[in-house]
């Protein structure tokens, strides 16, 4: 799991106690400067993400005339000047353009993706010689085979292929290919979110490698949808994938929803009830979605074929309504009336039958400790229903009524919910179906999030804490550097 923006290091701050008197030298100038830097930092990594201010363009150019011959070669780009924030508040700037060669080779076995990033650099930091009382602050542009760190800020990424490359401008910019540049992942300076969620989901053998996909699609679609439809909340990164054994659960635990398809709660055995039971205690939320064709369902053709059947009496009920002469026409008039007792006999059929599905799921919740309840039957503040969007009962998606049950961290969905929270081509959804689901989904996100935010806030901190400062408040000594990262700090 990736969290490219942790919080602030919990740490006090110091500054000078002034008096009348005080002699002031270098050690308390530091420590009076040093205390605004924290201050600074803490308040915008509290507040703020980072980002590129403005320019930092990058566009590929020719090798430098002063190069030696071996590197004069077609890796060559240039950075433009411009300004960043990094995630501590400080501030990057690149005053003039510079060239920059992308040194990494790709394996013959696969691809490489290489990250082209700006860095900030104290200082005080560097082993440099000072021969005047002013310090320039400044930064260093390097490129990568991992993703950003925290203090780095992406400038752009290359799909490197395996081979002797050059490096191209993409034809189409939404989607550049090997060696083109990718400009794509590059972030502006915005308000940090209220909250990042994360969500995983179950890899078992209870499904295929097509409906693992889509599902893993789905999920993708509504972790995407949620910053642009309730930005005080944002998707993770990535998408978790477990298979609940026990050796997995301190990973589990740091996500906030565990979802599972309904075939995939019946081939559960005692380890893996008991590493959702620790999941569920800790404040994770599980999701479990009975899709539409239940066809591993006794019932699950005839509801299949009854969703069919009233889907088409819509369809019939629409034609016939959009007749011009339906109000004079008495045979349309008595048509129209056994098409609507029809459609309600069918839905009818059709409740009863998901009642009997929803009471299967309230067994396996049981077994879990946990009692269902009805969306239309929570209380009316109910963050499942109130926040951030409102739902007096379940949408219907596609026209088919999706019937939830939530309780105890637990939330069920009978119906083909996910299916509609992104693009099928095979099945087309219209707009207002697809927000109707996305909103239902963020909902279950909120509420996963804000289960897990309740509960940790009430559990003891582990004996032994291993984490470090994720930026100190003083100098301190720096980490282990590479012959070649002090061969650039001597030169700067």
């Amino acid at each position: 799991m990736t969290n490219h923006f942790p919080p602030p290091s919990i740490q006090q701050f110091e500054r000078l106690h002034v008096t009348d008197g005080l002699l002031i030298d270098a050690q308390r100038w530091q420590l009076a400067h040093q205390y605004h830097r924290q201050y600074r930092r803490t308040y915008y990594q509290s507040l703020h993400q980072p980002g590129i201010v403005f320019g930092l363009g990058v566009h590929i150019v020719p090798a430098p005339a002063d190069v030696v011959a071996k590197y004069r070669d077609e890796r060559w780009v240039e950075i433009q000047p411009g300004i960043a924030i990094d995630l501590f508040g400080n501030f990057i700037v690149v005053p003039e353009p510079m060239s920059y060669r992308i040194s990494s080779e790709a394996t013959p076995e696969k691809p490489l993706m290489v990250y082209l990033v700006v860095k900030f650099r104290d200082p005080e930091e560097l082993r440099t010689r000072r021969t005047t009382d002013r310090i320039i602050e400044t930064f260093r542009i390097d490129e990568k085979t991992s993703p950003p760190t925290e203090g780095d800020v992406e400038l752009c990424r290359i799909l490197l292929k395996a081979g002797k490359f050059k490096l191209e401008v993409p034809v189409h910019v939404f989607s550049p290919s090997y060696n083109q540049l990718d400009l794509r992942y590059r972030l502006q300076p915005q308000a940090r979110p209220q909250a990042v969620v994360q969500v995983a989901m179950y890899k078992g053998l209870a499904v295929d490698n097509h409906e693992h996909e889509r599902i893993l699609s789905n999920l993708s679609y509504l972790l995407q949808s949620t910053s642009g439809l309730y930005p005080a909340l944002q998707g993770g990164d990535e998408i978790g994938q477990f298979s609940l054994q026990l050796a997995e659960l301190q990973n589990i635990l740091e996500y906030d929803l565990f979802f599972m398809a309904d075939r995939q709660v019946h081939v559960l055995g005692e380890s893996e009830f008991e590493v959702l039971r620790q999941y569920l205690k800790a404040g994770g939320t599980l999701l479990v979605e009975a899709s539409s064709d239940l066809k591993h369902w006794r019932q699950g053709n005839a509801i299949k074929d009854l969703s069919q059947l009233y889907h088409e009496l819509e369809q019939a009920l629409t034609q016939i309504d959009n007749t011009p002469n339906i109000d004079t026409d008495t045979r349309l008039k008595q048509c129209r009336q056994d098409i609507v007792s029809e459609r309600e006999m069918i839905a009818t059929e059709l409740a009863r039958r998901k009642n009997s599905i929803a009471g299967r799921f309230q067994e396996f919740a049981q077994s879990l400790g946990v009692l269902l309840t009805p969306l239309e039957k929570l209380d009316r503040h109910d963050l499942l229903r109130t926040q951030p969007f409102l739902f007096a009962a379940a949408p219907t998606i596609n026209r088919k009524p999706i019937q939830i049950l939530s309780g105890g961290g637990i939330i069920v969905a009978l119906g083909n919910l996910s299916g509609a929270w992104g693009i099928n081509e095979k099945r087309l959804t219209s707009r207002e179906a697809i927000r109707t689901a996305q909103e239902i989904g963020i909902n279950i996100l909120y509420t996963a999030w804000r289960r897990r935010q309740l509960t940790w806030g009430q559990q003891p901190l582990p004996k032994v804490v291993t984490s470090t400062p994720s930026h100190p408040s003083k100098p301190s000594k720096p980490p282990d550097k590479s012959r070649r990262d002090d061969l650039f700090d001597k030169l700067i």
